[in-house]
């Protein structure tokens, strides 16, 4: 990919689709020891986003791989995601995450799911089998599971964090100023690289997200 700067808003095959995006977004969020942006800090001391859950119509079976979740719903329409998911995140290029094996979602119901679960079934007691690298990004549809809203991706891997892999991070603009002098601290200590990637809000109108971005 180019080293240019690309707008975020915009696919490169397009520049008036700005309902789609090249980036998708990782959400941090609040959990019993730490709030959001805490947890956001904890994940770029620790240089990797840890793949720690199975997801997906087979995460029941131990062969299923642990994953990384992101969305690709495009910043300025990331407030529908900010009910659910938090208003923290790490972004990346859509080309970085399919490098390390992540890929969109799609979702299966009636006889296309009976097919993957008969699949996993007879699958069940070999790791190797190939269905398992197809399972972490299906997910089973109903009446009370539909979530395709989210434009959810999937890593069946851990994401390693380096200033050129990261593009924005996701932050409220009232912590930016303290999140700017954390992450200064902690270079300067040798504790992680320094991350000067743009600082956005998802509640900032598009022109804003524009302007930030370059």
């Amino acid at each position: 990919m180019s080293g240019k700067m690309q707008e975020l808003l915009r696919r490169l095959s397009d520049p008036d689709w700005d309902d789609m995006s090249d980036y998708v977004v990782h959400f941090t969020r609040k959990t019993p020891d730490n709030d959001a942006a805490h947890n956001m800090e904890n994940i770029l001391l620790d240089g990797r986003i840890e793949a720690r859950t199975k997801y997906g119509v087979g995460r029941y079976y131990p062969s299923c791989p642990n994953s990384v979740c992101l969305s690709e719903v495009p910043t300025y329409q990331l407030s529908r995601i900010n009910r659910r998911r938090g208003a923290y995140g790490i972004g990346f290029t859509k080309a970085f995450i399919g490098g390390l094996g992540g890929g969109p979602l799609f979702y299966l119901n009636g006889d296309r799911y009976d097919a993957i679960a008969a699949l996993m079934k007879a699958a069940g007691n070999d790791p190797n089998a190939p269905v398992w690298k197809l399972v972490p990004y299906i997910d089973h549809v109903s009446n009370t599971h539909q979530f395709d809203w989210e434009r959810e991706w999937r890593v069946p891997a851990d994401v390693p964090l380096k200033r050129e892999n990261i593009r924005f991070m996701l932050i409220p603009e009232s912590e930016h100023e303290r999140f700017d002098a954390y992450r200064s601290r902690k270079h300067s200590e040798g504790l992680m690289p320094l991350y000067d990637c743009p600082l956005i809000d998802h509640r900032w109108p598009k022109e804003r997200i524009r302007e930030c971005l370059g």
